[in-house]
Protein backbone atom coordinates (compact mmCIF):
# COMPACT_ATOMS: atom_id res chain seq x y z
CA UNK A 1 0.00 0.00 0.00
CA UNK A 2 1.50 3.24 -0.85
CA UNK A 3 1.49 6.40 1.35
CA UNK A 4 3.21 10.12 1.09
CA UNK A 5 4.61 11.69 3.42
CA UNK A 6 2.95 15.23 4.20
CA UNK A 7 4.61 17.51 5.71
CA UNK A 8 3.26 20.78 7.84
CA UNK A 9 4.59 23.74 8.38
CA UNK A 10 3.42 25.91 10.83
CA UNK A 11 5.01 29.85 10.48
CA UNK A 12 5.34 33.07 12.08
CA UNK A 13 3.91 35.98 10.44
CA UNK A 14 0.30 35.85 8.26
CA UNK A 15 0.48 37.83 5.26
CA UNK A 16 -1.17 38.74 2.57
CA UNK A 17 -4.90 38.39 1.32
CA UNK A 18 -6.97 35.44 0.91
CA UNK A 19 -10.14 33.78 -0.47
CA UNK A 20 -8.97 30.54 1.23
CA UNK A 21 -12.33 28.84 2.55
CA UNK A 22 -11.70 27.37 5.81
CA UNK A 23 -14.89 25.22 7.62
CA UNK A 24 -15.08 26.87 11.57
CA UNK A 25 -16.32 23.85 13.45
CA UNK A 26 -15.57 20.29 12.53
CA UNK A 27 -17.75 18.57 10.22
CA UNK A 28 -20.76 16.75 12.03
CA UNK A 29 -19.55 13.27 12.90
CA UNK A 30 -15.71 14.30 12.07
CA UNK A 31 -13.36 11.22 12.51
CA UNK A 32 -9.95 10.43 11.54
CA UNK A 33 -10.64 7.61 9.29
CA UNK A 34 -10.30 8.61 5.90
CA UNK A 35 -13.83 8.03 4.81
CA UNK A 36 -14.31 12.31 4.07
CA UNK A 37 -17.74 11.69 4.15
CA UNK A 38 -18.50 14.03 6.67
CA UNK A 39 -17.08 16.50 4.69
CA UNK A 40 -20.06 18.13 2.62
CA UNK A 41 -18.86 21.80 2.00
CA UNK A 42 -17.15 22.60 -1.18
CA UNK A 43 -13.29 22.34 -0.79
CA UNK A 44 -11.22 24.70 1.15
CA UNK A 45 -8.93 24.47 -2.21
CA UNK A 46 -8.90 22.58 -5.41
CA UNK A 47 -5.43 22.49 -6.83
CA UNK A 48 -4.18 21.39 -9.68
CA UNK A 49 -4.66 20.38 -13.28
CA UNK A 50 -8.36 19.29 -15.00
CA UNK A 51 -9.81 17.22 -15.93
CA UNK A 52 -10.45 16.13 -12.12
CA UNK A 53 -8.64 13.08 -13.30
CA UNK A 54 -5.69 14.94 -14.20
CA UNK A 55 -2.72 15.51 -11.45
CA UNK A 56 -4.89 17.48 -8.89
CA UNK A 57 -5.64 17.86 -5.41
CA UNK A 58 -8.60 18.87 -3.26
CA UNK A 59 -7.86 19.58 0.13
CA UNK A 60 -10.44 20.39 3.07
CA UNK A 61 -9.76 22.34 6.25
CA UNK A 62 -11.61 22.96 9.22
CA UNK A 63 -10.75 24.48 12.85
CA UNK A 64 -11.80 25.25 16.33
CA UNK A 65 -11.04 25.47 19.68
CA UNK A 66 -9.87 21.81 19.91
CA UNK A 67 -7.49 21.90 17.11
CA UNK A 68 -7.01 21.99 12.95
CA UNK A 69 -8.49 19.32 11.02
CA UNK A 70 -7.23 18.43 7.47
CA UNK A 71 -8.64 15.87 4.97
CA UNK A 72 -7.80 15.81 1.24
CA UNK A 73 -7.71 13.47 -2.30
CA UNK A 74 -4.64 13.69 -3.95
CA UNK A 75 -4.89 12.14 -8.16
CA UNK A 76 -1.88 11.17 -9.85
CA UNK A 77 0.34 8.12 -11.36
CA UNK A 78 0.46 5.72 -9.13
CA UNK A 79 3.94 5.45 -9.68
CA UNK A 80 4.77 9.04 -8.34
CA UNK A 81 2.27 9.46 -5.82
CA UNK A 82 4.18 8.01 -2.85
CA UNK A 83 6.20 10.59 -3.27
CA UNK A 84 4.01 13.15 -2.79
CA UNK A 85 4.03 15.55 -0.29
CA UNK A 86 1.30 18.11 1.00
CA UNK A 87 2.72 20.80 2.78
CA UNK A 88 0.71 23.05 4.84
CA UNK A 89 1.80 26.49 7.09
CA UNK A 90 -0.61 27.81 9.59
CA UNK A 91 0.66 31.37 11.33
CA UNK A 92 -1.07 32.85 14.47
CA UNK A 93 -0.54 36.43 15.56
CA UNK A 94 3.34 35.93 17.26
CA UNK A 95 4.66 38.40 20.18
CA UNK A 96 6.60 41.13 19.81
CA UNK A 97 10.33 40.69 20.37
CA UNK A 98 12.21 43.23 22.32
CA UNK A 99 14.98 45.07 20.44
CA UNK A 100 18.38 43.59 20.97
CA UNK A 101 19.68 45.49 23.78
CA UNK A 102 20.84 45.51 27.87
CA UNK A 103 19.26 48.03 30.33
CA UNK A 104 20.26 49.37 33.52
CA UNK A 105 18.68 51.36 36.40
CA UNK A 106 18.65 54.42 34.17
CA UNK A 107 17.38 53.81 30.39
CA UNK A 108 17.66 50.88 27.79
CA UNK A 109 20.97 50.76 25.56
CA UNK A 110 20.31 49.33 22.03
CA UNK A 111 23.26 46.94 20.44
CA UNK A 112 21.61 45.78 16.95
CA UNK A 113 24.77 45.35 15.83
CA UNK A 114 28.06 43.85 17.11
CA UNK A 115 29.70 47.77 16.16
CA UNK A 116 27.10 49.31 18.84
CA UNK A 117 28.90 47.28 21.74
CA UNK A 118 30.87 49.74 24.68
CA UNK A 119 34.28 50.71 22.73
CA UNK A 120 36.69 50.66 26.05
CA UNK A 121 37.52 49.60 28.22
CA UNK A 122 38.69 46.06 25.77
CA UNK A 123 37.34 44.06 28.85
CA UNK A 124 33.79 45.33 28.28
CA UNK A 125 33.93 45.60 24.81
CA UNK A 126 35.11 41.67 24.43
CA UNK A 127 32.45 40.49 27.18
CA UNK A 128 29.64 42.68 24.97
CA UNK A 129 30.81 41.06 21.72
CA UNK A 130 30.83 37.60 22.87
CA UNK A 131 27.11 38.51 24.28
CA UNK A 132 25.93 40.09 21.06
CA UNK A 133 26.96 36.73 19.29
CA UNK A 134 25.00 34.82 21.68
CA UNK A 135 22.00 36.44 21.87
CA UNK A 136 21.67 36.62 18.34
CA UNK A 137 21.40 33.47 17.95
CA UNK A 138 19.25 32.71 21.06
CA UNK A 139 17.13 35.48 19.52
CA UNK A 140 17.31 33.16 15.90
CA UNK A 141 16.34 30.21 17.91
CA UNK A 142 13.52 32.05 19.58
CA UNK A 143 12.03 33.08 16.20
CA UNK A 144 12.49 29.29 15.16
CA UNK A 145 10.74 28.20 17.94
CA UNK A 146 7.80 29.54 16.97
CA UNK A 147 7.56 27.48 13.45
CA UNK A 148 6.53 23.92 14.39
CA UNK A 149 7.13 21.21 11.40
CA UNK A 150 4.78 17.82 11.43
CA UNK A 151 4.95 15.17 9.17
CA UNK A 152 1.72 13.38 8.45
CA UNK A 153 2.22 9.57 8.01
CA UNK A 154 -0.22 6.44 8.24
CA UNK A 155 0.64 5.85 12.34
CA UNK A 156 -0.49 9.44 13.44
CA UNK A 157 1.30 12.98 13.37
CA UNK A 158 5.05 13.57 14.90
CA UNK A 159 6.76 16.90 14.90
CA UNK A 160 9.84 17.04 12.35
CA UNK A 161 12.61 15.26 13.75
CA UNK A 162 11.19 13.60 16.68
CA UNK A 163 9.35 10.33 16.78
CA UNK A 164 6.27 11.21 19.29
CA UNK A 165 2.88 10.97 18.19
CA UNK A 166 1.11 14.50 18.42
CA UNK A 167 -1.81 14.05 16.28
CA UNK A 168 -3.56 11.65 14.33
CA UNK A 169 -3.95 10.85 10.51
CA UNK A 170 -5.24 8.28 8.29
CA UNK A 171 -4.06 7.31 4.67
CA UNK A 172 -6.60 5.48 2.79
CA UNK A 173 -5.98 4.48 -1.42
CA UNK A 174 -8.62 5.38 -3.71
CA UNK A 175 -8.92 4.59 -7.60
CA UNK A 176 -6.93 6.68 -8.82
CA UNK A 177 -4.99 8.22 -5.67
CA UNK A 178 -4.97 8.88 -2.05
CA UNK A 179 -8.03 9.79 0.62
CA UNK A 180 -6.38 11.15 3.78
CA UNK A 181 -7.71 12.99 7.32
CA UNK A 182 -5.70 14.23 10.35
CA UNK A 183 -6.19 16.38 13.21
CA UNK A 184 -3.79 18.83 14.31
CA UNK A 185 -4.47 19.39 17.75
CA UNK A 186 -4.48 23.15 19.41
CA UNK A 187 -1.70 22.64 22.09
CA UNK A 188 0.69 21.82 19.04
CA UNK A 189 -0.43 25.02 17.66
CA UNK A 190 2.59 27.66 17.63
CA UNK A 191 2.52 30.34 20.85
CA UNK A 192 0.73 33.52 20.10
CA UNK A 193 -0.06 36.95 21.54
CA UNK A 194 -3.74 37.05 20.83
CA UNK A 195 -6.81 35.77 22.57
CA UNK A 196 -9.29 35.38 21.47
CA UNK A 197 -7.97 34.24 18.47
CA UNK A 198 -9.52 35.75 15.29
CA UNK A 199 -6.62 35.45 12.65
CA UNK A 200 -4.89 32.95 11.00
CA UNK A 201 -2.01 32.41 8.06
CA UNK A 202 -2.46 29.29 5.58
CA UNK A 203 -0.64 28.14 2.88
CA UNK A 204 -1.14 25.15 0.98
CA UNK A 205 1.18 22.64 -1.79
CA UNK A 206 1.37 19.58 -3.01
CA UNK A 207 5.19 18.30 -4.12
CA UNK A 208 6.98 15.78 -5.75
CA UNK A 209 9.01 14.70 -2.73
CA UNK A 210 11.09 12.24 -4.78
CA UNK A 211 10.73 12.64 -8.33
CA UNK A 212 13.69 10.39 -9.12
CA UNK A 213 16.03 11.45 -12.11
CA UNK A 214 13.01 13.40 -14.10
CA UNK A 215 12.23 16.56 -11.02
CA UNK A 216 8.63 17.53 -11.87
CA UNK A 217 7.39 21.21 -10.48
CA UNK A 218 4.64 21.36 -7.58
CA UNK A 219 1.65 19.22 -8.19
CA UNK A 220 -0.14 22.65 -7.30
CA UNK A 221 -0.11 25.42 -4.63
CA UNK A 222 -2.19 28.19 -3.55
CA UNK A 223 -1.02 32.35 -3.27
CA UNK A 224 1.26 32.76 -1.40
CA UNK A 225 0.50 32.61 3.11
CA UNK A 226 -3.46 33.61 2.98
CA UNK A 227 -4.88 35.10 5.67
CA UNK A 228 -7.77 33.94 7.43
CA UNK A 229 -10.57 35.73 9.90
CA UNK A 230 -12.06 33.91 12.15
CA UNK A 231 -15.82 35.08 12.24
CA UNK A 232 -16.08 33.23 15.46
CA UNK A 233 -13.40 33.77 17.72
CA UNK A 234 -11.36 31.18 19.70
CA UNK A 235 -11.17 31.92 23.43
CA UNK A 236 -8.91 29.73 25.97
CA UNK A 237 -8.30 29.57 29.34
CA UNK A 238 -9.91 28.83 32.38
CA UNK A 239 -10.37 32.40 33.18
CA UNK A 240 -10.71 33.87 29.35
CA UNK A 241 -11.00 37.51 29.75
CA UNK A 242 -7.63 37.44 32.38
CA UNK A 243 -5.49 35.89 29.45
CA UNK A 244 -6.88 38.45 27.44
CA UNK A 245 -6.06 41.99 28.73
CA UNK A 246 -3.15 40.53 30.50
CA UNK A 247 -1.77 39.95 26.80
CA UNK A 248 -2.82 43.24 25.64
CA UNK A 249 -1.01 44.63 28.62
CA UNK A 250 2.35 43.26 27.28
CA UNK A 251 3.67 42.84 23.75
CA UNK A 252 5.66 40.22 24.81
CA UNK A 253 3.14 38.25 25.99
CA UNK A 254 2.22 34.82 24.67
CA UNK A 255 0.18 31.72 25.10
CA UNK A 256 0.21 28.04 23.61
CA UNK A 257 -3.41 27.79 23.08
CA UNK A 258 -6.08 25.10 24.57
CA UNK A 259 -8.34 24.96 27.11
CA UNK A 260 -5.55 24.68 30.46
CA UNK A 261 -3.99 28.19 28.69
CA UNK A 262 -2.98 29.45 32.28
CA UNK A 263 0.82 30.78 32.13
CA UNK A 264 2.12 33.47 29.90
CA UNK A 265 5.61 33.67 28.85
CA UNK A 266 6.61 37.33 28.26
CA UNK A 267 9.77 38.45 26.33
CA UNK A 268 11.55 41.35 28.21
CA UNK A 269 14.78 43.15 28.44
CA UNK A 270 14.99 43.53 32.49
CA UNK A 271 16.59 46.30 33.68
CA UNK A 272 19.89 45.53 36.38
CA UNK A 273 21.26 47.96 38.73
CA UNK A 274 24.52 48.97 37.11
CA UNK A 275 24.55 46.60 34.25
CA UNK A 276 26.73 49.41 32.27
CA UNK A 277 27.55 46.28 29.50
CA UNK A 278 25.18 43.69 28.73
CA UNK A 279 25.03 40.55 31.37
CA UNK A 280 21.60 39.16 31.43
CA UNK A 281 19.86 37.65 28.43
CA UNK A 282 18.28 39.92 25.62
CA UNK A 283 15.04 38.91 25.75
CA UNK A 284 14.28 36.93 29.14
CA UNK A 285 11.79 34.81 29.38
CA UNK A 286 9.36 35.06 32.26
CA UNK A 287 6.34 32.85 33.18
CA UNK A 288 3.53 34.28 34.77
CA UNK A 289 1.01 31.44 36.54
CA UNK A 290 -2.64 32.86 35.48
CA UNK A 291 -4.27 30.27 37.67
CA UNK A 292 -2.47 31.80 40.59
CA UNK A 293 -5.62 33.24 42.13
CA UNK A 294 -5.74 34.34 45.88
CA UNK A 295 -8.63 35.41 47.63
CA UNK A 296 -8.81 38.77 49.16
CA UNK A 297 -12.47 39.92 49.92
CA UNK A 298 -15.65 40.00 48.69
CA UNK A 299 -18.78 42.30 48.97
CA UNK A 300 -22.16 41.23 47.77
CA UNK A 301 -22.01 39.09 44.50
CA UNK A 302 -18.46 40.27 43.86
CA UNK A 303 -15.57 39.31 44.47
CA UNK A 304 -12.09 40.91 45.27
CA UNK A 305 -9.10 38.53 43.92
CA UNK A 306 -5.69 38.93 43.49
CA UNK A 307 -3.18 37.17 40.65
CA UNK A 308 0.27 37.16 39.05
CA UNK A 309 -0.24 39.02 35.95
CA UNK A 310 1.67 41.34 34.42
CA UNK A 311 5.95 41.76 34.17
CA UNK A 312 8.08 44.74 35.53
CA UNK A 313 10.38 46.61 34.18
CA UNK A 314 12.91 44.36 36.54
CA UNK A 315 11.45 41.27 35.37
CA UNK A 316 9.50 40.44 38.13
CA UNK A 317 6.16 39.66 38.03
CA UNK A 318 3.33 41.76 39.01
CA UNK A 319 -0.31 41.09 40.79
CA UNK A 320 -3.34 42.44 39.58
CA UNK A 321 -6.18 43.36 42.01
CA UNK A 322 -9.22 42.12 40.50
CA UNK A 323 -12.72 42.78 41.00
CA UNK A 324 -15.03 40.65 38.97
CA UNK A 325 -18.63 39.31 39.52
CA UNK A 326 -18.57 35.90 38.35
CA UNK A 327 -15.70 35.68 35.46
CA UNK A 328 -16.58 39.59 34.04
CA UNK A 329 -13.66 41.20 34.89
CA UNK A 330 -14.75 44.83 36.16
CA UNK A 331 -11.87 46.45 37.25
CA UNK A 332 -7.67 46.00 37.46
CA UNK A 333 -5.42 47.63 39.28
CA UNK A 334 -1.61 46.78 39.13
CA UNK A 335 -0.42 46.34 42.91
CA UNK A 336 2.75 45.06 42.08
CA UNK A 337 4.36 43.24 44.92
CA UNK A 338 3.01 45.06 48.00
CA UNK A 339 1.04 43.92 50.36
CA UNK A 340 -3.11 44.90 50.68
CA UNK A 341 -5.57 45.21 53.14
CA UNK A 342 -9.11 45.21 53.19
CA UNK A 343 -12.14 46.16 55.26
CA UNK A 344 -16.02 46.64 54.49
CA UNK A 345 -17.82 49.85 53.98
CA UNK A 346 -21.40 51.11 53.30
CA UNK A 347 -20.67 50.92 49.74
CA UNK A 348 -18.17 48.57 49.25
CA UNK A 349 -15.16 48.26 50.23
CA UNK A 350 -11.79 49.68 51.92
CA UNK A 351 -8.46 48.71 50.66
CA UNK A 352 -4.87 49.76 52.12
CA UNK A 353 -2.12 48.65 49.92
CA UNK A 354 1.61 48.70 51.31
CA UNK A 355 5.09 48.63 49.94
CA UNK A 356 7.49 47.80 52.27
CA UNK A 357 11.04 47.38 50.59
CA UNK A 358 14.45 49.35 49.69
CA UNK A 359 13.62 53.30 49.15
CA UNK A 360 14.77 52.57 45.18
CA UNK A 361 13.08 49.05 43.72
CA UNK A 362 16.12 47.86 41.89
CA UNK A 363 18.55 49.19 45.32
CA UNK A 364 20.72 52.30 43.51
CA UNK A 365 21.22 55.81 44.15
CA UNK A 366 21.65 56.91 47.27
CA UNK A 367 20.59 54.78 50.36
CA UNK A 368 18.60 53.04 47.35
CA UNK A 369 18.65 49.91 49.70
CA UNK A 370 17.76 51.62 52.95
CA UNK A 371 14.33 50.11 54.37
CA UNK A 372 10.80 52.60 53.54
CA UNK A 373 7.50 51.64 53.77
CA UNK A 374 4.75 53.64 52.31
CA UNK A 375 0.69 53.50 51.88
CA UNK A 376 -1.69 53.74 49.78
CA UNK A 377 -5.56 54.29 50.40
CA UNK A 378 -8.24 53.67 48.17
CA UNK A 379 -12.09 52.37 47.85
CA UNK A 380 -13.85 49.64 45.58
CA UNK A 381 -17.63 51.10 45.32
CA UNK A 382 -20.84 48.78 44.61
CA UNK A 383 -19.77 48.71 40.82
CA UNK A 384 -16.84 46.82 41.42
CA UNK A 385 -14.64 50.33 40.29
CA UNK A 386 -11.65 51.39 42.17
CA UNK A 387 -11.07 55.00 43.53
CA UNK A 388 -7.88 57.11 42.42
CA UNK A 389 -5.21 56.11 45.32
CA UNK A 390 -4.69 58.51 48.16
CA UNK A 391 -0.85 58.06 49.24
CA UNK A 392 -0.15 58.43 53.28
CA UNK A 393 3.10 58.87 54.42
CA UNK A 394 5.13 56.31 55.56
CA UNK A 395 8.45 56.04 56.96
CA UNK A 396 12.20 55.37 56.47
CA UNK A 397 14.31 55.45 53.39
CA UNK A 398 17.04 57.30 54.60
CA UNK A 399 19.18 55.31 56.95
CA UNK A 400 19.52 51.57 57.51
CA UNK A 401 17.53 50.58 60.20
CA UNK A 402 14.32 48.63 60.02
CA UNK A 403 11.09 49.59 60.04
CA UNK A 404 7.44 48.16 60.65
CA UNK A 405 4.18 49.15 60.13
CA UNK A 406 0.49 48.23 61.64
CA UNK A 407 -3.45 48.44 60.62
CA UNK A 408 -6.66 48.35 62.82
CA UNK A 409 -8.88 45.59 61.12
CA UNK A 410 -11.13 48.34 60.07
CA UNK A 411 -8.54 50.80 58.61
CA UNK A 412 -9.29 53.18 60.85
CA UNK A 413 -5.74 53.44 62.23
CA UNK A 414 -2.88 52.97 60.39
CA UNK A 415 1.12 53.26 61.88
CA UNK A 416 4.58 53.71 60.45
CA UNK A 417 7.44 52.60 63.08
CA UNK A 418 11.11 53.47 63.13
CA UNK A 419 12.83 50.16 64.51
CA UNK A 420 15.53 51.56 66.25
CA UNK A 421 18.61 50.27 68.14
CA UNK A 422 18.25 49.16 71.86
CA UNK A 423 16.95 50.24 74.33
CA UNK A 424 14.63 52.92 71.83
CA UNK A 425 13.56 49.80 69.79
CA UNK A 426 10.67 50.42 67.98
CA UNK A 427 9.39 54.35 67.75
CA UNK A 428 6.12 56.03 66.20
CA UNK A 429 7.08 57.90 62.81
CA UNK A 430 3.52 58.43 61.71
CA UNK A 431 -0.44 57.63 62.52
CA UNK A 432 -2.94 58.19 60.25
CA UNK A 433 -6.74 58.36 61.72
CA UNK A 434 -9.82 57.81 59.43
CA UNK A 435 -12.76 60.55 60.29
CA UNK A 436 -15.51 58.22 59.80
CA UNK A 437 -17.40 61.51 58.80
CA UNK A 438 -15.37 63.11 55.61
CA UNK A 439 -13.44 59.23 54.60
CA UNK A 440 -10.13 60.97 54.81
CA UNK A 441 -7.59 59.86 57.44
CA UNK A 442 -6.13 62.68 59.50
CA UNK A 443 -2.52 62.47 60.34
CA UNK A 444 0.20 63.26 63.37
CA UNK A 445 3.80 62.51 64.12
CA UNK A 446 5.23 62.39 67.49
CA UNK A 447 6.47 65.94 66.81
CA UNK A 448 2.95 66.96 65.77
CA UNK A 449 1.55 65.93 69.23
Amino acid sequence: MLHPAMLLLLAAVPTGDTNLRVQEGMPAGFQVDGSLGEWTQPPSLTLGEKPPDARSARVWLAVDSGGLAIAGELRDDPARIAGEKVEVSLSLPPPELPPLAFVDQFQEHLVPTEGDCPQRPPKRVAACQSWWKQQSQRRQQLQDARVARYVLRPGGVVRSGQADLVGSARFVPMPGGLRFEALIPVTAFPRTAEAPLVHLGLHVSVVDGDAGDSPRPSLASSTGLQSVSLSKPLRYGRWPELLERALKAQPGASYQPGLGADWLEVWVNPAQAYQYAPKVPSPAVVRVDLADVKPVASAGDLELVSVPAEVNRRGGVDRWLVSRRGQAILDTRNIGEDALRSAPSASGLQLLQVYQGPSSPMGTGTCGECPLVSFQYFTMDAQGRFSSPTRLQGTGGLSTHPVAWTASEDLTRIEAFDVLPAPRGKQLAVRHTLDPKTGTYTTSTPASR
